[in-house]
């Protein structure tokens, strides 16, 4: 008996929204006037950690050769599929930008561009990419799938939208279809998706003459993107983890937490099911180590999916009680588990190891790569705020803003600046509450760090903030760094006209919050010790002047704006005044901090190097 399995086409968002405080996004009517307004398309939350599949594949095309004997033919309208490099035809003018799609073989691949081929905008379309006859016999017997990268966005989920269809013959005559992707919209795509429709059923017996269609009708959108598309073995019980999450307040996804503002793990997954048969009772085993790599908390999720049929996939989040206090990076492995063996373990788990427990800084972007610019400008122009959303557990001092330049020539002498947006609980706007001198970018600017004091002013846990880069660009420019892949309801700013805007890149603008060490998070000093710092501003010389109790030796540290200890010096007398001198002559203008540490607590001092 033939059988069709829907495609599971909707994602759940793993986060959770703050309660007092919105993002700064937009809503969206369905008006053509609002085709392309921003944030109109983005990508999943999370971590996506890719596994690699070790199985035998019958027939693949990634079209870097042409069409290769597929036939793209119109049915109605103007719009077809055709071969490209570059993804959708994006007008320069336009306020936004569909993505390039993120294909693994980005030679060439299939597009069918409804919104810039001819416009269909008014006109219905129909469009069929259909593949010369494959010979499966090789796959007689076996659990074998379809499987192909999509990305799919829509501009108008309705009836009057694109309706994307699969369909597999054994004649080239019947078809039988499935459609995916219906009702998506265009907020949380993944890019790109692979896509699995167990097709066993379909050609059993029929093997040696197989065909499989792509098929598009509906009316003007933004376009289908397909690549990689294989017909491969799949196994008979096989759960797979697409994505893990890691999720802190609201949903914003650091990967470096202040010591004094960190929260409970609260971790999730998205499992898929990819193999033949239906999966009951989903859930995840967890483990997570700490800086020493030892076991710090382990479990299994107290929630599950009931249920999943091939090709369907569900969200599930787990809140693990555990919260991390020592400080270092931490790591969180997950591994989906189900009422049935599993044939193939090695895609049930996956491991995300970007988080660190810091002293004073407060990040979003990790190492995953190259940094990158940003490409996607919420208007045409160069001038706009950019940065991460940040919330905070206690009342703290914040003391700098670092951002990252790249390291394009074309940046030297550009104008930039910090800037800090407040949305004050049971508010209505955002207020601008800090905004700097102005910066010329410097030849020793590119591919570093540019850091703006923020004059230690207060920020409280009822409040939601966004810090920001700002640029005076005439023209968009590849200004700021990014790195990581983190979701866009994380990486926000405001337009040359103070609107504001979401930016659909997943990686992160590397702005990060540098907190005051002497306010919050320390041991609290129960005997006071007594620094003093001399002279301050400085050029060749820091004199340090330690008076303390303590029983113990201290230890007394140069730390620069990041968090970073430069040089360090012990103070083995106790119950003494200890004079001890730190060399900066060779150290970059700009602020550091003198630390003492010891049994008493913690002492900061703020320095300036001239």
């Amino acid at each position: 008996m033939k059988k069709s399995y829907l495609i599971g086409s909707t994602f759940l968002l793993a986060g959770m929204s703050f309660a007092q405080a919105p993002y700064m996004r937009n809503n969206f009517t369905y008006a053509p006037d609002e085709k392309h307004a921003p944030f109109a398309i983005s990508t999943l939350d999370g971590r996506s950690l890719e596994t690699e599949h070790d199985r035998a594949v019958y027939y693949t095309q990634d079209f870097d050769g042409g069409f290769d004997g597929w036939s793209a033919v119109i049915q109605e309208g103007p719009v077809n599929f055709k071969l490209t490099d570059s993804g959708h035809e994006n007008d320069p003018e336009n306020t936004f930008q569909i993505p390039v799609m993120a294909t693994s073989t980005p030679t060439q691949w299939v597009l069918l561009d409804s919104d810039a081929d001819n416009s269909s905008y008014g006109i219905p379309e129909a469009a069929t990419l259909t593949s010369p006859m494959l010979d499966l016999t090789a796959a007689s017997g076996e659990f074998v799938a379809l499987t192909f990268d999509q990305f799919f966005a829509e501009w108008q989920p309705a009836e009057t939208a694109e309706h994307c269809y699969i369909g597999v013959s054994t004649d080239g005559i019947a078809w039988t279809e499935i459609e995916i992707n219906e009702g998506v919209g265009r907020e949380a795509r993944p890019n790109p998706e692979k896509v699995s429709w167990d097709i066993t059923d379909l050609i059993a017996g029929e093997e040696a003459n197989v065909w499989v269609r792509f098929r598009c009708d509906g009316a003007w959108n933004y376009g289908w993107q397909i690549d990689n598309v294989q017909i491969e073995d799949i196994n008979e019980s096989d759960l797979a983890i697409l994505t893990a999450y890691r999720n802190y307040d609201g949903g914003i996804v650091y990967s470096q937490v202040a010591q004094a503002h960190a929260q409970e793990f609260i971790i999730g997954a998205v499992i898929k099911n990819i193999g033949h048969i239906e999966q009951t009772n989903i859930k995840f085993n967890y483990v997570i180590s700490g800086p020493d790599g030892s076991e710090v908390a382990s479990g299994t999720s107290t929630t599950f999916i009931p249920s999943l049929v091939n090709g369907q996939q569900d969200t599930l989040l787990h809140e693990t009680g555990y919260t991390p206090d020592e400080l270092g990076n931490y790591t969180i492995e997950w591994t989906a588990i189900s009422d049935d063996a599993d044939d193939a373990l090695a895609d049930n788990t996956l491991e995300d190891a970007f988080f660190e427990l810091t002293e004073y800084t407060m990040a979003l972007d990790y190492d995953l790569g190259p940094t990158l610019e940003i490409g996607n400008w919420p208007l045409k122009t160069g001038e706009a705020y950019f940065g991460n959303l940040m919330s905070f557990q206690v009342n703290d001092e914040a003391t700098a803003l670092i951002v990252q330049i790249t390291d394009y020539t074309e940046n030297l002498g550009e104008v930039i600046k910090g800037a800090v947006w407040e949305f004050v609980e049971g508010g209505t706007e955002w207020t601008l509450i800090f905004d700097s001198n102005e910066h010329d970018v410097t030849e020793a600017d590119l591919g570093g760090f540019v850091t703006f004091d923020l004059e230690e002013f207060e920020v409280i846990p009822t409040s939601l903030y966004l810090f920001c880069a700002y640029q005076y660009a005439s023209t968009p420019q590849p200004m700021f760094a990014r790195q990581g892949d983190i979701g866009f309801n994380n990486v926000q700013g405001k337009d040359d006209e103070y609107l504001n805007r979401g930016f659909f890149d997943r990686a992160a603008p590397i702005v990060r919050v540098r907190l005051n060490p002497g306010e919050v998070g320390l041991t609290e000093t129960v005997q006071k010790n007594v620094l003093a710092v001399y002279p301050n501003p400085a050029t060749e010389q820091i004199n340090v002047t330690v008076s303390t109790n303590s029983e113990s030796s201290s230890q007394v540290n140069l730390v620069d704006l990041s968090g970073k200890i430069i040089q360090t010096l012990q103070v083995s007398q106790s119950n003494e005044t200890s004079i001890v001198q730190f060399n900066i002559a060779n150290l970059e203008a700009g602020v550091y901090f003198i630390e003492l540490i010891n049994e008493n607590g913690k002492e900061i001092e703020k320095v300036v190097k001239q």
